[in-house]
């Protein structure tokens, strides 16, 4: 059986994409898999229990059986935070490995779901490299590609981790930077130990998130077509300019969401005018009554927010670096990228599997 973690230098990675689409291909293939989540920090309550909502979306995903408390047996609540400051918090390590030994049983691979970042859970004593080494598990690292910041963080995971860093794989690469990251840093990567395993490109549905999370991220307040809260918004633009240039502006994008002020009605008919999603209308102002009767003619939802237009655009910016996979339709392009772009004969030949 082999254990293989799946961690990450920062949050929001992609950790969860990368499971989901390495346990189908492993399970297409022929493989006995299974998942387990040692550390929950993103906490739900899911069937009358407290656990870790990225353990009950890979879960549903991958149809597994297993018990979410066996999946995620170490759930990271504020009062554990509290608790672990006051040194009052230990044996956590034993219950991770008690429940991965039970989980891993009659499997030919587990995949791991790090946390946040590799090191996450060092005051519990229970971080991502302390797993690894427990487990004696093989890790492969997915980040964003975020400049030469990145080349440091993979250098630095290899120093710690060494043979176990079965190798990387660079997520939400843009075209602009995937020529250079071919020429140079996969070259240097490689000289060093350290194999590149795949590179999935920037992708505009990965990275869009619904009405609905929008809604309930913003805490804002739909006036009209409640029934389009599960369209997926993929870009953001901000109506602040005249009519003629707004209309040149918004047309550059499709399936967007446009933020703009809610007592600026002639920006907001340009928009309807437009590929639009959403209108997000800041200050806690409502449109019109022809505002509203075209967004209804065109499935528009109308969002009023309470926040300026300003801290709204802060918001949004924040919302598209951390989007998870929620949405089916995302899981479905997930499990295609992966597959399309994640060298899988060399993945099994690094971890010595065999297809059955």
């Amino acid at each position: 059986m082999i254990s293989l973690y799946i961690g990450s230098t920062s949050p929001y990675s992609g950790k969860s994409l990368i499971c989901i689409g390495l346990g189908r291909q492993f399970e297409k293939d022929g493989l006995g898999i299974g998942y387990f989540k040692p550390v929950g920090y993103s906490l739900t309550r899911e069937a009358g229990q407290i656990t870790d909502e990225n353990a009950v979306f890979v879960k549903q995903a991958l149809s597994l059986d297993e018990p979410l408390d066996e999946l995620c047996p170490v759930i990271v609540t504020q009062d554990m935070i509290i608790q672990a400051y006051k040194g009052k918090v230990a044996g956590l390590d034993k219950k991770v490995m008690e429940a991965h030994k039970r989980l891993s049983k009659d499997k030919d691979i587990v995949l791991i779901g790090g946390g946040k970042n590799i090191y996450d859970g060092a005051f519990l004593g229970v971080s991502g490299i302390s797993i690894i080494k427990r487990l004696d598990a093989r890790v492969i690292l997915v980040d964003k590609y975020e400049e030469d910041v990145y080349i440091d963080c993979v250098l630095a995971v290899k120093e710690a981790l060494e043979d176990r860093l079965a190798g990387v794989i660079m997520n939400r690469v843009s075209r602009e930077d995937e020529g250079c990251l071919k020429r140079r840093a996969v070259p240097f990567l490689e000289e060093r130990g350290i194999p590149v395993l795949g590179m999935l490109p920037y992708d505009s549905l990965l990275n869009a998130v619904t009405v609905g999370e929008l809604k309930e991220i913003l805490n804002g307040e739909i006036i009209c077509c409640e029934d389009r809260v599960d369209d997926l918004v993929e870009s953001f633009s901000v109506g602040a300019m005249n009519v003629d240039s707004a209309l040149k502006y918004f047309r550059l994008k499709k399936n967007k969401a446009v933020i703009t002020g809610g007592d600026r009605s002639d920006i907001q008919l340009a928009a309807l005018e437009t590929s639009v999603k959403c209108l997000l209308l800041t200050g806690n102002l409502y449109p019109n009554d022809i505002i509203i009767n075209q967004a209804e003619e065109r499935n528009v939802p109308i969002m009023i927010v309470k926040n300026d237009t300003f801290s709204t655009i802060e918001e949004c910016e924040r919302i598209l670096g951390r989007i998870r996979i929620r949405d089916e339709r995302k899981v479905k392009r997930a499990v295609d990228m992966v597959r399309e772009h994640i060298q899988f004969e060399r993945v099994y030949e690094i971890l010595g599997l065999s297809l059955k």
